[in-house]
């Protein structure tokens, strides 16, 4: 986690630092190192959120690209008392920013429990999705120029996994570009998908890309 409660107010992690966790109130120590990217830890994570994935450069340059009030949204379902932590919500939509492989019933529950929300997905955590699908994509079949349709022939998964979403889908290879899945065959392997400038797609969010 990037934040947690300290002295009543949200911190950042800072060496040496202990808080209490935004979603379920237990005990929270910060996690400094050189190598991954500096963040919160539970003393236990028996009661808190099962959704919650570790960060790495990636996830959070995402989030670090919205408001830091956007950012760790606890939700709460006040019938079952369920709660978990947003990545974003801002402007009444939540961004899940997704780095890690996640099955697809739990897929399914978060769209669920979150409703109005979207999925930003890391294209580049295999090693050869970024190239294959740059070499797959096709000039536009229609007068839109921001469409591009393209047949799948790297090994992963990425794209016939997300195919299933029941909520919005873009995809992040890495570039300057953000591609949101708007069609995939499973058995063809052929789909469609929608460029947009990852600044302008950020802007739209209420974001800021510099």
């Amino acid at each position: 986690m990037k934040y947690s409660l300290v002295n009543g107010f949200r911190a950042e992690p800072f060496k040496g630092g202990t808080g209490t966790c935004l979603c379920c109130g237990s005990d929270t120590i910060a996690k400094c190192g050189n190598f991954k990217v500096h963040h919160w830890a539970h003393k236990s994570k028996e009661y808190c959120d099962p959704w919650w994935e570790n960060e790495g450069e990636w996830h959070r340059k995402w989030k670090n690209y919205f408001p830091v009030e956007s950012q760790e949204i606890i939700f709460k379902n006040v019938i079952t008392n369920e709660k978990h932590i947003a990545d974003i919500y801002i402007n009444q939509t939540v961004i899940e920013i997704q780095s890690y492989p996640i099955k697809e019933d739990e897929a399914r529950l978060r769209e669920a429990f979150y409703n109005n929300m979207i999925w930003i997905i890391d294209g580049c955590k295999n090693e050869f999705d970024e190239i294959n699908f740059g070499l797959s994509i096709g000039s536009p079949h229609t007068e839109d120029p921001y469409l591009r349709q393209f047949k799948w022939y790297g090994r992963s998964k990425i794209f016939a996994k997300w195919s299933k979403s029941t909520k919005p889908v873009y995809i992040d290879f890495g570039s300057d570009i953000v591609w949101q899945l708007l069609q995939f065959d499973i058995k063809s392997k052929k789909g469609l998908v929608k460029a947009i400038p990852k600044e302008t797609f950020i802007n739209w969010f209420g974001g800021k890309s510099t």
